[in-house]
């Protein structure tokens, strides 16, 4: 998980909720396919095209407006509230998928929010972390919330664990070279791009923050294994 960093409303959402917020219809289906576009947009630019809960890579037609807190469970005006939407896959009206927005489905409730880490919470990347075969656990084994997430969003799902690994091994294998190949300066290198990207790109690699997490320990297995040597 990415953590996102929320900008402000596309104008068009707020003039829509001034206009309509003391009337019957200010609730998500009154919203016009135009309007969603734009909200679609704005939440794919912020998120650099990647899935809010999953990592994939996304544009406003591959993903529909997620709402974090659960449509079932929102008041007032928290459903068009843009501080509660996101952009996941996949693309409205599609088959359900087995993880992300579809599996997490309610929850969580008013009584459960505790147990979710939200993309939007301080800190919730470095909650999580990913070993070579891309798999997702808890950083803190201990960490109820993040081992609640992992489960009710299926972040460990066959499919999408297969996806990351692909993209691990792309990423730390060497050209023409076998798996896990690549050398310290190079990954380093790798790491540095990947890095400059979260801090000021629009388009970040799918699967980015599970690339520098695998990155970074890649970089550390090098050089405990330079240091053994040394010893020896």
């Amino acid at each position: 998980m990415r953590q996102i960093k929320k900008q402000a409303p596309p104008a068009a959402l707020t003039e829509w909720i001034a206009a309509n917020q003391n009337g019957p219809n200010c609730n998500y289906r009154s919203l016009t396919g135009e309007l969603r576009r734009v909200i679609r947009e704005a939440l794919v630019a912020e998120q650099g095209c990647l899935c809010a809960y999953s990592g994939r890579g996304i544009d406003p037609d591959s993903c529909h407006i997620e709402h974090l807190k659960p449509q079932a469970h929102c008041k007032d005006l928290e459903e068009v509230s843009y501080k509660n939407l996101v952009a996941a896959v996949p693309k409205p009206n599609s088959p359900n998928l087995p993880y992300g927005a579809h599996l997490k489905a309610n929850w969580p409730s008013d009584d459960e929010v505790a147990m979710f880490v939200s993309p939007l919470q301080a800190g919730c990347t470095a909650r999580f972390t990913y070993n070579f075969r891309g798999k997702i656990e808890p950083s803190n084994p201990d960490d109820e919330p993040a081992l609640e997430t992992i489960k009710r969003l299926g972040l460990n799902h066959s499919i999408l664990v297969e996806y990351r690994r692909e993209a691990i091994g792309q990423t730390l294998q060497a050209p023409k070279k076998g798996p896990a190949s690549l050398d310290a300066k190079t990954a380093k290198r790798r790491l540095e791009g990947l890095r400059k990207q979260e801090e000021g790109s629009d388009q970040l690699e799918q699967f980015s923050f599970a690339l520098i997490c695998a990155l970074e320990k890649h970089i550390e297995r090098i050089q405990k294994i330079a240091g053994g040597k040394k010893k020896a």
